[in-house]
């Protein structure tokens, strides 16, 4: 039986891609020297600086405020201006990211009927703070029994120190769990290596890259259905009136 669920944080549950993207264009629009790169090469080159920096801060070597003025160094010295104003670009970007989330689309409502009957923890590569004040602000924080940071256990998705972390913050075994994410990596071939079960969350309609390892699900809506995925034996759809 069933007995939690683990949820990704970023793209997951909260829209991290959506606000990113229109930080990245607030802060294009007000640096002409970005203006040189087309906004889709800023987003990808952002995710590729993302990808190198982010373990370090995901697992306490780097500080959040310093990564971000270190993304905007480069982005800079990609759009051909090496001495453009990083520090101001970094806190413009902050500034528009925060005015920009939102939840995933029936995040909340999943999350509420699976928490009615299930434990619930939040495995995420971030830092605490970061990620408790997404978890209040968008209203996951009075469902979720565990939060998971790759700072605090000093271990980042997908080795399987984290996943066991959140297994133990739970007390249920692997194959008492299931996984929800959106990184295929990080999240589905990490819980899966940990022995627990995993939905990927494919909003982008990416290519399957192993249809054994993990059922795909397009959305987190209608809640019913996922949790069915979730738990098989459908002890939440059978819940008394």
């Amino acid at each position: 039986m069933i007995r939690a669920v683990l949820f990704d944080l970023d793209d997951t549950l909260v829209d991290h891609q959506h606000a990113n993207r229109a930080a990245l264009a607030g802060v294009r629009e007000r640096f002409a020297a970005l203006q040189a790169r087309a906004l889709d090469d800023l987003v990808a080159e952002n995710q590729r600086i993302l990808d190198d920096i982010h373990e370090d801060v995901a697992v306490g070597r780097r500080d959040v405020a310093d990564a971000r003025i270190e993304r905007y160094r480069r982005l800079f010295a990609f759009a051909g201006e090496p001495n453009g104003r990083a520090a101001a670009a970094a806190e413009l970007h902050r500034r528009v990211y925060q005015a920009n989330r939102r939840r995933v689309e029936g995040a909340l409502e999943l999350v509420t009927l699976l928490a009615a009957r299930l434990r619930v923890a939040i495995v995420t590569n971030h830092t605490v703070a970061e990620q408790q004040e997404k978890l209040a602000t968008f209203g996951f924080a009075p469902m979720v029994h565990a939060l998971v940071t790759s700072e605090e256990v000093g271990a980042a998705k997908p080795d399987p120190r984290i996943f066991r972390a959140a297994l133990t913050r739970v007390e249920c075994e692997a194959h008492e769990a299931v996984m929800i994410g959106d990184a295929w990596y990080q999240d589905i071939v990490g819980a899966t290596g940990a022995g627990i079960r995993a939905l990927w969350l494919n909003r982008q309609g990416l290519a399957h890259p192993d249809s054994s390892l993990a059922l795909q699900i397009a959305a987190l809506h209608p809640a019913e259905h996922i949790a069915a995925l979730v738990t098989p034996d459908h002890v939440l759809l059978n819940r008394p009136a």
